[in-house]
Protein backbone atom coordinates (compact mmCIF):
# COMPACT_ATOMS: atom_id res chain seq x y z
CA UNK A 1 0.00 0.00 0.00
CA UNK A 2 1.23 3.71 -1.11
CA UNK A 3 2.26 5.48 1.91
CA UNK A 4 0.93 9.06 2.21
CA UNK A 5 2.23 11.93 4.82
CA UNK A 6 -0.45 13.57 6.38
CA UNK A 7 -2.65 16.63 5.84
CA UNK A 8 -1.53 19.92 7.52
CA UNK A 9 -3.88 22.38 8.60
CA UNK A 10 -1.96 25.63 10.13
CA UNK A 11 -5.03 27.44 11.93
CA UNK A 12 -4.12 31.09 12.50
CA UNK A 13 -5.50 33.02 16.50
CA UNK A 14 -5.92 36.50 16.86
CA UNK A 15 -7.49 37.06 20.52
CA UNK A 16 -10.35 34.52 19.42
CA UNK A 17 -9.11 32.03 22.54
CA UNK A 18 -13.04 29.97 22.81
CA UNK A 19 -13.04 29.79 18.72
CA UNK A 20 -9.49 28.25 18.60
CA UNK A 21 -10.05 25.80 21.10
CA UNK A 22 -13.39 24.32 19.74
CA UNK A 23 -11.73 24.28 16.35
CA UNK A 24 -9.42 22.24 18.11
CA UNK A 25 -11.62 19.75 19.60
CA UNK A 26 -13.09 19.44 16.26
CA UNK A 27 -10.01 18.14 14.72
CA UNK A 28 -9.49 15.32 17.55
CA UNK A 29 -11.62 12.80 15.40
CA UNK A 30 -8.91 12.77 12.88
CA UNK A 31 -5.77 10.66 13.33
CA UNK A 32 -2.72 12.09 13.30
CA UNK A 33 -1.57 9.68 10.19
CA UNK A 34 -4.64 11.54 8.52
CA UNK A 35 -4.27 14.82 9.93
CA UNK A 36 -1.03 17.38 11.31
CA UNK A 37 -2.70 20.82 13.41
CA UNK A 38 -0.15 23.90 13.94
CA UNK A 39 -2.15 26.78 15.91
CA UNK A 40 -0.37 29.86 15.73
CA UNK A 41 -1.07 32.38 18.34
CA UNK A 42 -0.33 36.47 17.28
CA UNK A 43 -2.79 37.18 19.89
CA UNK A 44 -0.81 40.46 21.46
CA UNK A 45 0.05 38.79 25.09
CA UNK A 46 3.82 38.03 25.60
CA UNK A 47 2.82 34.18 26.83
CA UNK A 48 0.55 32.10 25.57
CA UNK A 49 1.18 28.98 27.95
CA UNK A 50 -2.19 28.63 29.77
CA UNK A 51 -4.24 29.06 26.51
CA UNK A 52 -2.15 26.07 24.54
CA UNK A 53 -2.59 23.82 27.75
CA UNK A 54 -6.47 24.59 27.12
CA UNK A 55 -6.25 23.93 23.66
CA UNK A 56 -4.11 20.57 24.07
CA UNK A 57 -6.79 19.46 26.35
CA UNK A 58 -8.86 19.72 23.79
CA UNK A 59 -6.67 18.06 21.54
CA UNK A 60 -3.33 16.89 22.30
CA UNK A 61 -2.14 16.16 18.72
CA UNK A 62 -1.84 20.00 18.26
CA UNK A 63 1.54 21.38 17.83
CA UNK A 64 1.43 25.30 19.43
CA UNK A 65 3.17 28.46 18.02
CA UNK A 66 3.58 31.49 19.66
CA UNK A 67 4.11 34.43 16.97
CA UNK A 68 6.50 36.94 18.59
CA UNK A 69 4.26 39.40 17.53
CA UNK A 70 0.83 40.05 15.31
CA UNK A 71 2.39 38.68 11.94
CA UNK A 72 -0.97 39.08 10.24
CA UNK A 73 -3.04 36.45 8.63
CA UNK A 74 -0.52 34.59 5.93
CA UNK A 75 2.57 36.41 8.16
CA UNK A 76 1.40 33.71 11.37
CA UNK A 77 0.44 30.89 8.64
CA UNK A 78 4.03 30.74 6.89
CA UNK A 79 5.30 30.85 10.59
CA UNK A 80 3.71 27.32 11.28
CA UNK A 81 4.19 25.88 7.73
CA UNK A 82 7.65 26.57 8.55
CA UNK A 83 7.63 25.57 12.10
CA UNK A 84 5.90 22.06 10.40
CA UNK A 85 8.49 21.60 7.56
CA UNK A 86 11.37 22.02 9.98
CA UNK A 87 10.73 18.56 11.15
CA UNK A 88 8.48 16.22 9.18
CA UNK A 89 8.14 15.80 5.54
CA UNK A 90 6.14 17.91 3.18
CA UNK A 91 2.47 17.40 3.32
CA UNK A 92 0.52 16.10 -0.15
CA UNK A 93 -2.41 19.05 1.04
CA UNK A 94 -1.43 22.28 3.25
CA UNK A 95 -4.79 24.08 4.81
CA UNK A 96 -4.34 27.56 5.89
CA UNK A 97 -7.67 28.62 8.11
CA UNK A 98 -8.87 31.47 10.60
CA UNK A 99 -10.03 29.79 13.50
CA UNK A 100 -13.48 30.62 13.57
CA UNK A 101 -14.54 27.38 11.93
CA UNK A 102 -15.51 23.92 13.05
CA UNK A 103 -15.00 20.43 10.96
CA UNK A 104 -17.55 18.11 11.51
CA UNK A 105 -17.21 15.64 8.19
CA UNK A 106 -14.96 12.74 9.17
CA UNK A 107 -14.17 12.05 5.49
CA UNK A 108 -12.95 15.89 4.88
CA UNK A 109 -9.34 14.73 4.11
CA UNK A 110 -10.53 11.67 2.53
CA UNK A 111 -12.38 13.35 0.03
CA UNK A 112 -9.80 16.46 -0.47
CA UNK A 113 -7.12 13.72 -1.40
CA UNK A 114 -9.52 12.68 -4.33
CA UNK A 115 -8.42 16.06 -6.13
CA UNK A 116 -4.88 14.66 -5.90
CA UNK A 117 -6.16 12.46 -9.20
CA UNK A 118 -6.58 15.83 -11.41
CA UNK A 119 -2.82 16.92 -12.15
CA UNK A 120 -3.75 20.43 -12.56
CA UNK A 121 -5.53 21.46 -9.04
CA UNK A 122 -3.31 23.49 -6.91
CA UNK A 123 -5.44 25.22 -4.66
CA UNK A 124 -9.12 23.76 -3.69
CA UNK A 125 -12.17 26.25 -1.59
CA UNK A 126 -14.42 23.90 0.37
CA UNK A 127 -17.69 24.31 1.23
CA UNK A 128 -17.71 27.17 4.00
CA UNK A 129 -21.00 26.59 5.42
CA UNK A 130 -21.94 30.25 6.98
CA UNK A 131 -23.81 29.77 10.59
CA UNK A 132 -24.69 33.68 10.27
CA UNK A 133 -26.04 33.19 6.41
CA UNK A 134 -26.97 29.58 6.24
CA UNK A 135 -25.03 29.48 3.07
CA UNK A 136 -21.75 28.25 1.43
CA UNK A 137 -20.01 31.53 1.11
CA UNK A 138 -17.69 29.84 -1.25
CA UNK A 139 -16.58 30.55 -3.84
CA UNK A 140 -15.11 33.99 -2.82
CA UNK A 141 -14.72 34.93 -6.50
CA UNK A 142 -15.77 32.78 -9.77
CA UNK A 143 -13.89 35.07 -12.78
CA UNK A 144 -10.42 37.20 -12.48
CA UNK A 145 -11.20 40.87 -11.62
CA UNK A 146 -10.48 43.51 -14.30
CA UNK A 147 -7.74 45.65 -13.57
CA UNK A 148 -10.60 48.47 -13.69
CA UNK A 149 -12.60 46.78 -11.06
CA UNK A 150 -9.41 46.26 -9.04
CA UNK A 151 -9.19 50.26 -9.26
CA UNK A 152 -12.80 50.81 -8.39
CA UNK A 153 -11.62 49.25 -5.39
CA UNK A 154 -8.93 50.80 -4.59
CA UNK A 155 -11.02 54.15 -4.55
CA UNK A 156 -13.59 52.53 -2.39
CA UNK A 157 -10.96 51.16 0.23
CA UNK A 158 -9.19 54.13 0.64
CA UNK A 159 -12.15 56.17 1.63
CA UNK A 160 -13.64 55.14 5.21
CA UNK A 161 -17.05 56.19 5.37
CA UNK A 162 -17.60 55.04 1.59
CA UNK A 163 -15.95 51.96 2.46
CA UNK A 164 -18.40 51.46 5.48
CA UNK A 165 -21.62 52.50 3.09
CA UNK A 166 -20.32 49.26 0.53
CA UNK A 167 -19.75 47.01 3.31
CA UNK A 168 -23.19 47.37 4.28
CA UNK A 169 -24.14 47.37 0.71
CA UNK A 170 -22.54 44.01 0.40
CA UNK A 171 -24.44 42.96 4.16
CA UNK A 172 -27.51 43.54 2.74
CA UNK A 173 -26.62 42.09 -0.86
CA UNK A 174 -25.74 38.55 1.49
CA UNK A 175 -29.23 38.55 3.23
CA UNK A 176 -31.43 38.79 -0.68
CA UNK A 177 -28.63 36.02 -1.06
CA UNK A 178 -29.95 33.90 1.44
CA UNK A 179 -34.02 34.22 1.13
CA UNK A 180 -32.93 33.08 -2.23
CA UNK A 181 -30.74 30.38 -1.54
CA UNK A 182 -33.81 27.94 -1.51
CA UNK A 183 -35.03 28.56 -4.95
CA UNK A 184 -31.40 28.27 -6.29
CA UNK A 185 -30.31 25.08 -4.45
CA UNK A 186 -30.69 22.48 -6.74
CA UNK A 187 -29.30 25.03 -9.91
CA UNK A 188 -26.34 25.39 -7.55
CA UNK A 189 -25.69 21.51 -7.28
CA UNK A 190 -26.01 21.01 -10.29
CA UNK A 191 -23.61 24.09 -11.60
CA UNK A 192 -20.47 22.94 -8.87
CA UNK A 193 -21.26 19.09 -8.90
CA UNK A 194 -21.39 17.82 -12.34
CA UNK A 195 -19.69 14.51 -12.86
CA UNK A 196 -16.60 16.00 -11.22
CA UNK A 197 -17.42 16.82 -8.10
CA UNK A 198 -16.12 20.29 -8.71
CA UNK A 199 -16.28 23.69 -10.40
CA UNK A 200 -13.09 25.88 -11.71
CA UNK A 201 -13.37 29.24 -9.86
CA UNK A 202 -10.87 32.06 -9.37
CA UNK A 203 -10.71 32.30 -5.62
CA UNK A 204 -11.31 31.04 -2.68
CA UNK A 205 -12.63 32.46 0.19
CA UNK A 206 -9.46 33.83 3.02
CA UNK A 207 -11.05 31.67 5.92
CA UNK A 208 -9.98 27.75 4.83
CA UNK A 209 -7.88 27.62 1.59
CA UNK A 210 -6.24 24.31 0.45
CA UNK A 211 -3.04 24.44 -0.87
CA UNK A 212 -1.90 21.24 -2.80
CA UNK A 213 1.51 20.06 -2.73
CA UNK A 214 1.95 20.84 -6.68
CA UNK A 215 1.48 24.88 -5.28
CA UNK A 216 4.66 24.52 -3.69
CA UNK A 217 6.59 22.07 -5.76
CA UNK A 218 5.88 24.80 -8.80
CA UNK A 219 7.05 27.57 -7.12
CA UNK A 220 4.03 28.91 -4.68
CA UNK A 221 5.22 30.59 -1.68
CA UNK A 222 2.93 32.26 1.49
CA UNK A 223 5.38 35.18 1.68
CA UNK A 224 2.66 37.50 1.39
CA UNK A 225 4.19 40.98 1.84
CA UNK A 226 1.02 42.85 3.29
CA UNK A 227 -0.41 42.51 6.69
CA UNK A 228 -3.78 41.42 6.39
CA UNK A 229 -6.28 41.45 3.52
CA UNK A 230 -6.13 40.55 -0.51
CA UNK A 231 -4.86 36.70 0.64
CA UNK A 232 -7.16 35.09 -1.53
CA UNK A 233 -6.11 36.76 -4.78
CA UNK A 234 -2.53 36.55 -3.81
CA UNK A 235 -3.55 32.84 -4.18
CA UNK A 236 -5.27 32.97 -7.37
CA UNK A 237 -2.51 34.85 -9.09
CA UNK A 238 0.23 32.66 -7.25
CA UNK A 239 -1.94 29.75 -8.89
CA UNK A 240 -2.31 31.11 -12.26
CA UNK A 241 1.20 32.15 -12.59
CA UNK A 242 2.04 28.38 -11.73
CA UNK A 243 -0.06 27.03 -14.33
CA UNK A 244 -2.58 25.55 -11.67
CA UNK A 245 -6.41 25.60 -11.60
CA UNK A 246 -8.38 27.05 -8.10
CA UNK A 247 -11.36 25.00 -7.74
CA UNK A 248 -14.81 24.68 -5.69
CA UNK A 249 -14.55 21.89 -3.77
CA UNK A 250 -18.13 21.75 -1.92
CA UNK A 251 -17.31 17.55 -0.95
CA UNK A 252 -15.29 19.07 1.52
CA UNK A 253 -17.27 21.04 4.27
CA UNK A 254 -16.71 23.41 7.39
CA UNK A 255 -18.84 25.27 9.44
CA UNK A 256 -17.65 29.12 9.41
CA UNK A 257 -18.86 32.01 12.28
CA UNK A 258 -17.95 34.81 9.75
CA UNK A 259 -15.67 38.06 11.31
CA UNK A 260 -14.78 36.34 14.33
CA UNK A 261 -12.24 38.60 14.33
CA UNK A 262 -12.37 41.80 12.46
CA UNK A 263 -16.79 42.52 12.33
CA UNK A 264 -19.09 43.65 9.83
CA UNK A 265 -18.21 47.21 9.66
CA UNK A 266 -14.44 47.85 9.70
CA UNK A 267 -12.28 49.97 11.97
CA UNK A 268 -10.11 52.92 10.64
CA UNK A 269 -7.11 50.59 11.02
CA UNK A 270 -9.32 48.08 9.08
CA UNK A 271 -10.18 50.41 6.34
CA UNK A 272 -6.26 51.21 6.17
CA UNK A 273 -5.08 48.10 5.77
CA UNK A 274 -7.18 46.70 2.94
CA UNK A 275 -6.75 50.26 1.13
CA UNK A 276 -2.83 48.57 1.32
CA UNK A 277 -4.19 45.52 0.03
CA UNK A 278 -5.78 46.41 -2.66
CA UNK A 279 -3.17 48.83 -3.85
CA UNK A 280 -0.36 46.02 -3.07
CA UNK A 281 -2.38 43.66 -5.82
CA UNK A 282 -3.61 46.11 -8.07
CA UNK A 283 0.76 47.40 -8.60
CA UNK A 284 1.64 43.98 -8.41
CA UNK A 285 -0.46 41.67 -10.35
CA UNK A 286 -3.38 43.96 -12.27
CA UNK A 287 -0.76 46.30 -13.61
CA UNK A 288 -1.73 45.99 -16.85
CA UNK A 289 -4.65 43.89 -18.26
CA UNK A 290 -4.20 40.07 -19.31
CA UNK A 291 -5.42 38.05 -21.39
CA UNK A 292 -7.79 35.40 -19.50
CA UNK A 293 -8.00 33.02 -22.23
CA UNK A 294 -4.20 31.35 -21.01
CA UNK A 295 -6.11 30.83 -17.25
CA UNK A 296 -5.77 27.30 -16.29
CA UNK A 297 -8.52 24.91 -17.53
CA UNK A 298 -10.04 27.65 -20.09
CA UNK A 299 -11.13 26.91 -22.96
Amino acid sequence: MERTSPCLLVAVNYNTDGHASRLAASLSKYSPSELAVVLVDNSDRADSSAFFAEVRARNAHVECVKAPLNLGYFGGARLGYEHYLSGHEHPEWVLISNVDLQFEDPGFFTALRELDKVPDIGVAAPCIWSRRWKLDINPKIVSRPTRRRMKFYKWIFARFYLHNAYELMSYMKRLAKRVLRKRNTAADAATHEGSSGYARIYAPHGSCIALNQKFFLRGGRLDYPVFLFGEEIFVAETARRLGLAVVHYPRCRVLDEEHASTGILRSRRIVRLMSESTDYLLHTHFAKEVDDSIAPGSG
